[in-house]
């Protein structure tokens, strides 16, 4: 029997907070013995997870993982559609699950606003001028209600009619939920400095902020103040103002610090609600004697800072790779990008026509971030492709409405689509009946007659189409695209979130798994972004013209995560990037040395060495020629190359006594740097690629100009001892399959798939094969890499 169990309401009412726990806080139904070791584990180790039932899978809602003994939940309307509900908590290696089943709250209510970032997360700093926030209201019984959301600056004291309204909002609740964002305009801070006390310009440091929603006159609590840093503050260090005398209960002292005696600002005079900067330390003090770069301290133009120290924001600043990845695209840039869409949507069938081009690129810009869009050549790569899409972001409905069999016949084939080919004219002009026709029993859509095909046609900027597609988004999204999927044609937020979506999640490759198109962004492999967007390459020129045009605005040749800056004195240097891609610069034909650098995802340079090349022809031919196209081969002794670790990148590279295989090429060795600086294991056991004329020896027949070789399996026990694949057992030397870190191996194998090697021999296991290889005699203890094809750049 478990020793966790959960305490908790099991049928909690909609829009209620509900406290659930491991500890019974009101009876003795779990024996203490048990209890015991559950509450003697730290509370980050106590997981909870909320699961829904689709169809007949149970899913994780990952956003709902919360850690410790006790958490809260509150369940919004959509629960109550749900076909089960279950609640899981893990602590100490022991489960306990609850079946959820929530019960309707008859009442209409605005519960809590929320004051978030414009990103939708909770704010970690000060707000400034000029930036955005979001406000979250959190309502109960009024889907699709329309609210009223204001925005006030407090004048000080008490919330009343007394404050200023600085911008009211409509919008609609949508699942619970209506997010509304106000922008601190900095046109405005001359009427929050308005009203403020005899004798001062401006009310201080900070102007106080706060946020109202009002349904049918009802209106809810305000929220806490929100701080913006008032650009106007001045500090004044010489000011000297006199206080009034202190009333009698002022002058009383009770605390432990009134009784230590007057302050240094009391006895000179000067009032404790006096906010600003005076000299009355009299004692020398620390002034940095540069302007600070402190975001915060920049905004009010403070010229120093006094007795602190001023790096003090700089210790959770994580520094950029490159400042123009990170940059938010402005109107300005878009206009640049693309000055003819002034009319948003202007086409088709949607609700959006209303859309202002400043509404749409806040818009893309949070997709941008949610979906990881974040280096400089990610986004022209998608803005590019959804550009081309919509036609210049005019149209984002399908458009089935075709009169011609050409036009039928450039977009579905006869193969699967018979019909159009011997009866085109009785889908012209019926766009409905050609949707369901062309999109029958495909992606969960059911047969032609089941309307599916139309229903669940194209929407958005990469268009999601089918059942599958809307129901996989809309469980993402947490919206029920299958009952409503003109959502997408009517909501700016899921409009441009499906894009992004897609782009990270939504192409599915055989196995099942998700394929990102970031990750062939990073490989600056443009047409195959474009295969996997629009399911072919025929108008890949237009898009690239597009993609030319959106370059230089977004300095993607500049972009500091693709460029390589030159650091040695070495003939030829090799760039390897985290990404897959080799950059390389050949200084001297004479090719004698070559110099290694990895540039690993957090925008780090490690030199790897500079090592000796032996120059050789190649005799072999065009298959294993030298990947720079030299008549030459320029080799390099594996022995040389030196382990490397800092921090936690690292190899540890050993040899096969029994090898004599010990020279790969110049190119072949970055790749293989790349792949195991990827892994960063400590047990990689190399058993031989050529020898030092090229040959191919040893009984191996393709091992040659070292382009192909071979590895030991990794094992799970990391002695690097031998692993046979034709055997079970777990240890021994060798051990069998069962020995084999099968997770390890494959994350290996795809690095050096990545990094070049498209082939590889190996053996079949337990029915299985390892990633990218093929079943291939006697490679039952080692695996062969082969087909090399890196992803080369020259250094211009």
């Amino acid at each position: 029997m478990s020793k966790a169990k959960i305490y908790g309401n099991p049928n909690p009412m909609i829009g209620i907070k509900e406290y659930y726990s491991i500890h019974d806080f009101f009876g003795s139904s779990a024996p203490s013995k048990f209890m015991e070791p559950l509450e003697n584990i730290p509370y980050e180790n106590i997981k909870w997870s909320v699961w829904i039932l689709l169809g007949n899978e149970w899913v994780k809602m990952t956003k709902n993982n919360k850690t410790g003994a006790t958490v809260d939940y509150t369940f919004t309307q959509t629960s109550i559609t749900r076909k089960g509900i279950r609640m899981l908590v893990e602590a100490n290696g022991e489960k306990a699950v609850l079946d959820i089943k929530t019960k309707k709250n008859v009442e209409s209510k605005i519960l809590h606003i929320e004051i978030l970032d414009n990103l939708g997360k909770k704010p970690t700093k000060l707000f400034s001028y000029g930036e955005t926030i979001t406000a979250r209201v959190h309502c109960l019984n009024m889907e699709k209600f329309r609210i009223n959301v204001t925005l006030w600056e407090n004048d000080g004291g008490k919330k009343d009619l007394s404050d200023i309204s600085i911008e009211t909002k409509e919008t609609n609740v949508l699942k619970g939920i209506a997010d509304v964002k106000f922008t601190f305009d900095t046109s405005k801070v001359w009427l929050a400095n308005a009203k403020t006390a005899s004798g001062e310009s401006n009310e201080g440091a900070f102007h106080e902020y706060y946020v109202t929603a009002e349904f049918y006159k009802k209106v809810s609590k305000p929220t806490q103040d929100i701080n913006v840093i008032n650009p106007d503050y001045k500090v004044d260090i010489l000011s000297k103002t006199s206080a009034s005398k202190p009333s009698e209960t002022e002058t009383k002292k009770t605390s432990p610090a009134e009784q230590k005696g007057p302050s240094k600002k009391e006895t000179r005079g000067i009032a404790k609600a006096d906010r600003r900067m005076h000299d009355y330390h009299e004692q020398k003090v620390g002034v940095e004697s540069k302007i600070s770069n402190n975001p915060i301290f920049e905004v009010i133009n403070s010229p120093m800072i006094v007795d602190t120290n001023y790096k003090w924001w700089e210790n959770d600043k994580k520094s950029s790779i490159c400042p123009n990845c990170d940059k938010e695209i402005t109107l300005h840039e878009f206009n640049l990008m693309f000055p003819g869409s002034t009319n948003l949507f202007n086409k088709g069938i949607n609700g959006l026509s209303h859309t202002t081009l400043q509404e749409f690129v806040n818009a893309l810009n949070l997709t941008l971030k949610e979906f990881k869009i974040n280096t400089c050549t990610r986004k022209a790569f998608f803005l590019a492709q959804i550009a081309r899409e919509t036609g210049d972001f005019t149209r984002i409905d399908e458009n089935l409405n075709y009169s011609s069999e050409s036009a039928l016949h450039a977009h579905w084939s006869n193969k699967n689509n018979p019909l159009l080919y011997s009866h085109a004219s009785t889908f012209f002009n019926y766009p409905e009946r050609l949707g369901n026709y062309v999109y029958r029993d495909i992606g969960e859509n059911g047969n032609e007659n089941s309307g599916d095909g139309y229903t669940f046609r194209g929407r958005g900027f990469i268009q999601i189409t089918r059942k599958k597609g809307y129901r996989r988004f809309g469980e993402y999204s947490d919206t029920n695209l299958i009952t409503n999927p003109d959502l997408l044609l009517n909501n700016l937020n899921l409009l441009v979130r499906s894009a992004g979506w897609y782009w990270q999640h939504g192409v599915l490759l055989k196995d099942g798994s998700e394929k990102d198109i970031n990750t062939i962004a990073d490989l600056e492999d443009f047409k195959r972004t474009t295969e996997l967007v629009h399911g072919g390459t025929t108008d890949v020129i237009k898009r690239e013209e597009i993609l030319n045009r959106i370059k230089p605005i977004l300095k993607t040749n500049g972009c500091k995560r693709n460029v390589a800056e030159i650091l040695s004195d070495a003939d030829i240097e090799y760039h390897v990037f985290y990404s897959g891609i080799i950059r390389y610069k050949i200084k001297n034909e004479k090719r004698e040395n070559a110099s290694y650098y990895y540039h690993d995802n957090s925008g780090n340079v490690h030199s790897i060495g500079k090592y000796e090349l032996k120059k050789i022809t190649n005799r072999f031919g065009r298959d294993y020629r030298d990947k720079l196209d030299s008549s030459n081969i320029y080799l390099i002794d594996i022995r040389n190359l030196k382990n490397y670790q800092k921090g936690d990148v690292k190899f540890n590279l050993k040899m096969n006594p029994g090898t004599n295989r010990f020279f790969m090429n110049d190119v072949t060795i970055a790749s293989f740097i790349g792949a195991m600086l990827d892994c960063r294991y400590s047990d990689f056991i190399f058993n031989g690629f050529s020898d030092d004329l090229g040959n191919s020896i040893g009984g191996s027949e393709s091992h040659k100009n070292g382009m192909n070789g071979d590895l030991r399996y990794l094992r799970k026990d990391k002695s690097g001892k031998n692993v046979h694949l034709s055997l079970v057992s777990e240890t021994g030397d060798p051990c069998g399959w069962k020995g084999m870190d099968e997770k390890r191996q494959n994350a290996f194998n795809d690095a050096l798939y990545k990094y070049g090697w498209k082939s590889m021999l190996s053996w079949r296991y337990n029915g299985k094969m390892l990633n990218h290889s093929i079943h291939y005699i006697d490679h039952h203890h080692h695996l062969h890499v082969q087909s090399f094809n890196p992803i080369l750049k020259n250094i211009k």
